[in-house]
Formats: C-alpha cells, sequence, structure tokens
C-alpha cells in the first residue's frame, strides 16, 4: 500500500515504526527536540515532530512555524525528498551525499533554519537519531505529491 509524502500519514508511519522498533533507538541515546519539516512544492507543507527520550511523540502538520516552538526546521524542495527517500530505498540507507549531514552542508541543498543557537545544535547533537527515523523509509512504497 501506497503512502503520500508529504502527508501526515507518512510521519506518523515513521512515528510507529520508531515505536515498533525501540531498542534500536535506545542504542543511539536520548533524543529532545521538535523538529520542522518544511517541503517546498506547489504548495508548502509544514510538520512538526516532537522526539521525547526514544520515542517521536507527537506529529501534526502546521498552518505556520509560528503555531509551534520549533527548534530547527528542515527545508528542501519535494524533489531533493524525493531523491534523499529514493536513496534510502536502494539499500536501506542514503548514498553518502543524500544523508541528513550531507545534504545539510554540502551546497547547502536542504536548509536548516533556526531562531536560537540551541536549536541548531540539536540537529547535530540528534543527528544519528533523526538520520535512523527517516531510513525507516527503505520498505515504503511512496506516492509522490
Amino acid at each position: 500500500m501506497a503512502i503520500k509524502f508529504p502527508s501526515i500519514d507518512f510521519f506518523r508511519e515513521l512515528a510507529r515504526r520508531m515505536a515498533d522498533n525501540a531498542a534500536e533507538f535506545e542504542k543511539l541515546g536520548f533524543c529532545d527536540t521538535v523538529m520542522g519539516v518544511k517541503v517546498d512544492g506547489d504548495s508548502a507543507h509544514l510538520y512538526a515532530l516532537t522526539f521525547d527520550v526514544f520515542d517521536c511523540t507527537d506529529v501534526r502538520e502546521l498552518a505556520s512555524p509560528d503555531d509551534v516552538e520549533l527548534d530547527f526546521t528542515l527545508e528542501a524542495p519535494l524533489a531533493l525528498w524525493r531523491e534523499m527517500f529514493e536513496s534510502i530505498k536502494k539499500t536501506g540507507t542514503p548514498e553518502p551525499a543524500y544523508t541528513l549531514n550531507s545534504l545539510s552542508h554540502v551546497g547547502d541543498r536542504m536548509k536548516v533554519v533556526y531562531d536560537d543557537p540551541e536549536g541548531h545544535d540539536k540537529f547535530y547533537r540528534f543527528m544519528a537519531t533523526l538520520q535512523a527515523f527517516v531510513d525507516q523509509t527503505s520498505d515504503f512504497d511512496i506516492e509522490w505529491a
């Protein structure tokens, strides 16, 4: 069954899988952040993902970035999100050029937007958990918006 990206169901499925794979995420250490995910395309979509210890406890779509206090937001066009998820699907993990770290550093193809330096720090502090979170899409049948 295909799951649409971007959609609230997409991120809720990732949160459900994180809970089902708790032992794997516990190995990575706790994660305490509210992360924004912005997908730019014909119409922009913004999601807030709340990570609390070893779980993603809340997923919601936002009308405005002011709706929730976000530590940081990852912003990228739909085409780049697609490239990243397709890279993950190939082998279960992204090719080096398509990790969150590489996408946000090399050429700044993905922007990390933050108001407070501590928010920016949280992106790097919890990078392993965030990468493992998106890597769970390796077996998703994604329907692209």
